[in-house]
């Protein structure tokens, strides 16, 4: 698991020890930044952190901060460690929580979610209120099982096994248009 672009290219995460995580692709990771364009400055929320790669990618490419919440304490130290030894660590909190029951108190620019692709995938619009004014949400679904709500997204796009649903705090966000023409 490599970060593809920015500062920190070329760096490599630990290897994983736990089989149960499914890091994002780097055909998925790719497309997400892409549509995103730039993320300069962004506060992000990173849940499902896992290996916390999606996390450490947009630190690469500029993001201010990354808050990687997720269910294993062991993967938020891995998490930790390699923060400290990228020095990056100073924008890194890490949340050991059961996710669905996380209440941030904070507004994000960027919230991203890879949640385990079980039967019942999880209702993430809980966190929409989470969003800046002009911030979006991305969360990677399974291809072959959208959840009902995925048809409220600005834009679904499927790479493989796994889609990305974006959402838009507001109808008229910004990126609207450049998220249409990427899409």
């Amino acid at each position: 698991m490599r970060i593809t672009a920015g500062d920190l290219r070329g760096r490599v995460l630990p290897p994983l020890k736990d089989k149960n995580v499914r890091p994002t692709s780097s055909k998925t990771r790719e497309a997400l930044f892409n549509i995103l364009g730039s993320v300069e400055n962004f506060k992000v929320l990173d849940l499902y952190a896992g290996t916390g790669l999606v996390g450490f990618e947009a630190l690469s490419r500029g993001a201010a901060s990354v808050c990687m919440a997720d269910t294993s304490g062991k993967l938020l130290q891995t998490i930790k460690e390699t923060a400290e030894r990228w020095n990056i660590a100073e924008k890194v909190v890490c949340v050991k929580t059961d996710v669905m029951r996380f209440k941030p108190e904070e507004k994000f620019d960027l919230i991203f979610a890879d949640p385990p692709f079980t039967e019942s995938y999880p209702d993430l619009r809980i966190f929409l209120p989470n969003l800046t004014e002009n911030g979006f949400a991305v969360f990677e679904m399974p291809s072959r099982n959208l959840p009902e709500w995925a048809s409220e997204a600005v834009k679904v796009r499927s790479y493989g096994e796994s889609s990305l649903g974006i959402f838009a705090a507001i109808t008229a966000h910004p990126l609207s248009k450049t998220i249409n023409d990427l899409c």
